[in-house]
């Protein structure tokens, strides 16, 4: 295999120290920890680490308009697919139990309980029940003329309701949780876990506003609250209203409204009944008001990505909160109906998708380590015949067979990742200069992560705010693909990473300005770049290179920095404008700092290869990467178009997952495709110091393969993969 070849003598050297590590790190964490160590109260919980779950949803068919629900027929339905549980909507636009709120039940519920029927019937057959629990979802239906809403909803500057769609049934106001709405919910909640004895509370939110949620409200019960809190009106968003005012009220309604509510509640709770709670938290990246409430639940919920890769990356971020983290299985892509101006009917509610498309999306929840959560029920209640007779539904049944039989040892393993990722979750909420580009920075983090993924490497994605020196020291690597919003202290902790010996990647704008967007003259990390910022802002021009010190060209971003290297560091590459025949300045630079060291990158060359995949730029970027990396990473396989991997281990197990995103060249489903095999894929996977090879076996398609171990490797071709398998390594 060329691409081995050419760094046998760097692999070879580096090999007993890196399967000396391997092998310590796999004896010093206990295989009970290894998907995550959230603060569950008991072993009896183990189960939701991985569930298999169908959700009832409350906001179609078979429960919306009308009411055609039957326990018996979902108990069949859940066992036939193998579910090891099933989320009851108790509360919906409607309540589908008699509450005893102000909340409006179905008008179909009459004297039934369908929520206390689903409970007895499915613990009688040993299957767990989850409670879906809205906090502040959208309900109040705007042709309603029900009295309470008037004082529940939000309001605008003017006094206008605001109102939002949900779904495609019709519009509704949104509440606020200021408003006396919050006791309503409150006591629902409590109903709940008081009088049905589930098995996990799941809570989707808390919201304040959807589709306004980015408009403050000025109901009078926040203008009370705000000037209680803060001795202020609330900023009126006209465009006077200074970085400073909103900073002071974004954070207080993050903190001091929405996640106390939610810790609130968990506390209610755990008070009242031992069990765990859950979150929709899909707006861990993002603007959502509850993004960093994660710390008062067991586990989230992440519904959907673009792609399989970046649904891969946000479930790993997700885990290094080290929390347990659920997705929906069925689709990864969040539109998929792109014709439609609705956006609230353009999702993945109810499209059944073909078994290989199923296999994919699941199989990025295994390799990532998350719980599965089939929606569901409304997809398949109305079938004709045998449900398995549907092609999207056996998809379903075989992933949730093939993860109840390895329940124990996917519970087991872990990754090791060598490179952790720092995303911007800062510079998402705070970052406002003219050039930055909000709908596509997910390309940076993104970008940064297909990159080292390319090159064999395992990498751990985590939050910015959530950079600690605990968390630094654990990488050889940190890369901060375009943060520019970080904190003093979070600098701080980067600088000392590096002192002690870590080696860290920057690029573009990292530490620019700090954690809530305020400008800084220079880098916060100017020093530890060897980098003086000329302008402080990036400059766009057309046609750039890299100009590397043999006179190469290498495709450039066309964003660029403009910087001056400082005196003690060393330009790896120029900015060349071919147009203009002329050097911009320096394009990357390398700085030793105490016994680690530093390349700053002054582009984001990482979004660059997200959006082209352009191998030159790949091939250049390994150079940089492949001597820090190269002598020792886990495992080796050789670079195919499409082919995702991620590596995991227990003290006696070696896994790597392999997946095949091979099913449509542009990565956006617009049809559904056949997914082409990738075919003779040499591998490598190095055993830890002290062990042998007892077995190698293909998990997923439950084949024996012939395998080798040589110089402390198992080597092996795997015949194979169409969208998904699992080589398996038995250690002696």
């Amino acid at each position: 295999m060329t691409q081995f070849s050419r760094r046998e003598l760097l692999q070879r050297a580096g090999a007993l120290a890196a399967a000396a590590s391997l092998g310590e790190t796999l004896r010093s964490t206990p295989a009970s920890g290894m998907l995550g160590n959230p603060p569950a109260r008991s072993e009896s919980f183990e189960w939701f680490r991985s569930a298999r779950l169908l959700i009832a949803e409350g906001y179609c068919p078979p429960f919306y308009p009308p009411l055609d629900y039957d326990p018996h027929k979902a108990l069949a339905i859940a066992r036939q697919l193998n579910c090891d549980s099933i989320r009851f909507p108790t509360f919906s636009y409607v309540a589908f139990f008699p509450t005893k709120t102000k909340l409006p039940r179905h008008p179909e519920l009459g004297s039934r309980d369908p929520f206390r029927r689903t409970v007895d019937l499915f613990h009688n057959a040993g299957l767990k029940v989850v409670a879906y629990n809205p906090l502040n979802h959208p309900f109040m239906d705007i042709r309603s003329d029900n009295p309470e809403y008037r004082d529940w909803m939000r309001y605008d500057a003017e006094g206008h309701p605001m109102i939002t769609a949900h779904y495609g049934w019709t519009d509704f106001y949104e509440g606020c949780l200021n408003s006396p709405l919050r006791l309503q919910i409150r006591e629902r909640v409590r109903e709940v876990i008081s009088n049905y004895p589930v098995d996990l509370m799941y809570f989707d939110g808390p919201y304040e506003g959807m589709q306004q949620a980015s408009r403050y409200c000025h109901c009078k019960y926040c203008k009370a609250a705000y000037w209680q809190a803060r001795g202020k009106e609330i900023p009126l968003q006209n465009g006077a209203t200074t970085l400073e005012d909103d900073i002071e009220y974004r954070q207080w309604l993050s903190e001091d409204v929405v996640g106390a509510f939610l810790h609130e509640i968990c506390e209610m709770v755990h008070q009242i009944r031992n069990v765990p709670t859950v979150y929709n938290d899909t707006g861990l990246l993002g603007k959502d008001w509850r993004a960093r409430a994660f710390k008062y639940v067991d586990g989230f919920m992440f519904e959907a990505a673009r792609t399989p890769e970046q649904k891969l990356f946000n479930l790993r971020i997700g885990k290094s909160t080290g929390k347990v983290v659920w997705t929906y299985v069925s689709s990864h892509t969040e539109y998929n109906r792109e014709h439609v101006k609705d956006k609230s009917m353009r999702g993945w509610y109810s499209i059944p998708l073909g078994g290989q498309t199923v296999l994919l999306d699941a199989a990025v929840a295994t390799a990532a380590g998350a719980g599965y959560c089939y929606w569901g029920l409304d997809r398949v209640f109305y079938l004709p015949g045998d449900m398995l007779d549907h092609e999207s539904v056996r998809g379903v049944k075989e992933v949730f067979d093939f993860a109840h039989q390895h329940e124990a040892l996917l519970r087991s393993v872990r990754p090791a990742p060598q490179v952790g990722i720092v995303a911007g979750a800062q510079t998402i909420q705070w970052y406002q200069e003219p050039l930055f580009v909000p709908h596509a920075y997910g390309n940076y983090y993104y970008g940064a992560y297909q990159l080292i993924k390319s090159l064999s490497c395992d990498a751990e994605p985590f939050l910015d705010y959530e950079i600690t020196p605990e968390r630094l020291k654990r990488f050889k690597l940190v890369y901060v693909p375009n943060v520019p919003c970080l904190s003093d202290a979070q600098c701080s902790a980067l600088r000392d990473y590096v002192e002690g010996g870590g080696i860290l990647f920057a690029t573009h704008l990292t530490s620019a300005a700090d954690e809530c967007g305020r400008l800084r003259n220079d880098y916060g990390l100017s020093s530890l770049f060897g980098a003086t910022l000329t302008p402080p802002q990036p400059v766009e021009h057309v046609d750039l290179y890299l100009r590397l010190p043999s006179g190469k060209l290498v495709p450039q971003d066309p964003q660029v920095m403009l910087f001056k290297a400082r005196d003690n560091a060393s330009v790896l590459a120029e900015t060349y404008s071919r147009g203009d025949r002329k050097s911009l300045g320096p394009a990357i630079v390398r700085n030793q700092h105490g016994k680690g060291q530093v390349i700053y990158i002054g582009s984001g060359l990482e979004a660059i290869y997200d959006e082209t995949l352009n191998e030159s730029l790949r091939v250049y970027l390994q150079s940089l990467i492949e001597p820090i990396l190269g002598p020792s990473r886990t495992y080796e396989v050789e670079f195919r178009p499409g082919l995702m991997h991620q590596f995991a281990a227990s003290p006696d197990v070696l896994l790597l997952h392999l997946l095949a995103n091979t099913g449509n060249i542009w990565k956006k489903y617009l049809v559904q495709e056949d997914f082409l095999p990738i075919k003779n894929i040499r591998v490598r996977i190095r055993l830890p110091k002290g062990r042998s090879a007892k077995s190698v076996s293909l998990m997923w398609s439950g084949k024996e393969c012939a395998w080798k171990a040589r110089e402390g490797w198992v080597d092996l071709t795997v015949p194979q993969v169409e969208v998904y398998e699992i080589i398996r390594v038995e250690l002696a």
